[in-house]
């Protein structure tokens, strides 16, 4: 016997560009977008038609893509999403031994797996920018393993992303069209 259908509710779909601006027009007047999307009307129409070209519908893509120093990119989770719903991945698997992160990401077709790894190590080589508080002061570079909050708070999360991150641009640049991860960009600085 077979399972009954899931029903699910259809998304908005704009088709013209006056739809798709009435859209991103009532969507940056709602409360429940992110705060960089609030009363920012292209702001809204950019993210929309970069989550639609990886297969995002509006919603998504409006909590899905952040701007990072002008950069648009992805949370994590939402491109691990969009990997899997692509049909070309065959498997990720994505371990941590406390000091190293691993992902691997299987393309279907493909003989070889992409693997990459982030480690404390390379935490705590790489050097981030952080900003002067005041005016007048002169900001630092700090160790991505010193910089204060997740790195701080969530290492092993953080490892996580970044090899997340190289692992399916690597191995799915097509379907990501490239689209960075957030928790990589941000560490930029």
């Amino acid at each position: 016997m077979k399972a009954p259908a899931k029903k699910t509710a259809a998304a908005l779909a704009p088709q013209t560009f006056a739809q798709w601006m009435q859209l991103a027009d009532m969507m940056a007047k709602s409360s429940i977008v992110p705060k960089e999307f609030k009363e920012k009307p292209g702001d809204c129409l950019v993210a929309m038609q970069m989550g639609a070209a990886v297969g995002l519908n509006p919603f998504q893509a409006i909590q899905s893509i952040a701007v990072i120093n002008g950069r648009p990119c992805m949370w994590g989770d939402a491109v691990l999403g969009i990997v899997w719903a692509s049909g070309l991945c065959e498997d990720i698997i994505e371990t941590d031994d406390g000091s190293i992160a691993t992902c691997v990401a299987k393309r279907k077709g493909k003989p070889t797996p992409t693997t990459r790894h982030f480690s404390m190590e390379n935490a705590r080589t790489a050097k981030v920018y952080v900003a002067p508080r005041r005016e007048g002061e002169k900001g630092t570079w700090i160790s991505l393993s010193d910089r204060p909050g997740p790195w701080q708070s969530y290492p092993e999360r953080m490892r996580q992303m970044r090899a997340r991150s190289w692992a399916l641009r690597d191995a799915f640049p097509d379907v990501l069209k490239g689209l960075h991860i957030r928790e990589e960009v941000e560490d930029y600085g």
